[in-house]
């Protein structure tokens, strides 16, 4: 009766063992993967550190290469101004009489002049006028560059002045542009060319005795 037992005894004996094995065996691989996972963070930690300690490293040493000299000489931003949109007018059948001395205007649907009822759509636009009598400007042609707020009532005419070869009349330079309705409405304004030089527009100064010729 034993002995036919036996065999079954065996098999169930050699069974526990294969499944001892493969416990063990799992719990190896579980145990490496855990350990390989720690080594990965491990080495994920240095590289991290390893890539601050450079940068602080390039920081330092760019620091150190500027010297005194080199922050002395370091310069602000220029400031920037709003701008007011605008634009050139050129007369090419005949142009308004000039002014009899220098100076700035703003003509708005309120005040046009005799002649200029169709330079501008007067319900949308105003036209400004700059009239510069100092003679180093005679016969050079005149073009506005920006119209720049510097203060709630200051605009900065800033302008292109340049010697016109054509131009052999011994007339002073000027310029009209248009500008949106109401832009110029209250404003004092400084003319300055992009060079940076201020303009004198001549207000003492009547343009026959700039130019030589008669006031018109």
């Amino acid at each position: 009766m034993k002995i036919k037992f036996l065999p079954s005894l065996f098999y169930a004996f050699l069974l526990m063992l294969l499944l001892v094995g493969c416990s063990a065996s799992n719990e190896t691989e579980a145990q490496n993967d855990k350990q390989s996972e720690v080594t990965s963070e491990q080495e994920k930690d240095n590289d991290q550190e390893s890539n601050k300690e450079n940068k602080e490293s390039s920081k330092e040493n760019d620091e150190e290469s500027y010297d005194d000299s080199d922050l002395i000489e370091a310069v602000e931003t220029s400031p920037v101004y709003p701008e007011i949109t605008f634009q050139n007018i050129n007369w090419f059948w005949g142009s308004p009489d000039r002014q009899p001395t220098g100076g700035i205007w703003v003509y708005t649907s309120e005040t046009i002049p005799s002649g200029y009822e169709s330079t501008v759509d007067w319900e949308t636009k105003d036209l400004l006028l700059v009239q510069v009598n100092d003679p180093k400007y005679i016969d050079h042609s005149m073009d506005f560059k920006a119209l720049q707020k510097i203060d709630d009532d200051i605009v900065k005419i800033v302008v292109s002045l340049k010697q016109d070869d054509t131009k052999t009349d011994k007339e002073v330079a000027r310029r009209y542009a248009s500008v949106d309705k109401g832009e110029l409405e209250g404003k004092k304004f400084l003319v300055e060319t992009v060079e940076g030089d201020k303009v004198d527009v001549g207000l003492n100064v009547k343009t026959s005795e700039i130019s030589g010729s008669e006031a018109e």
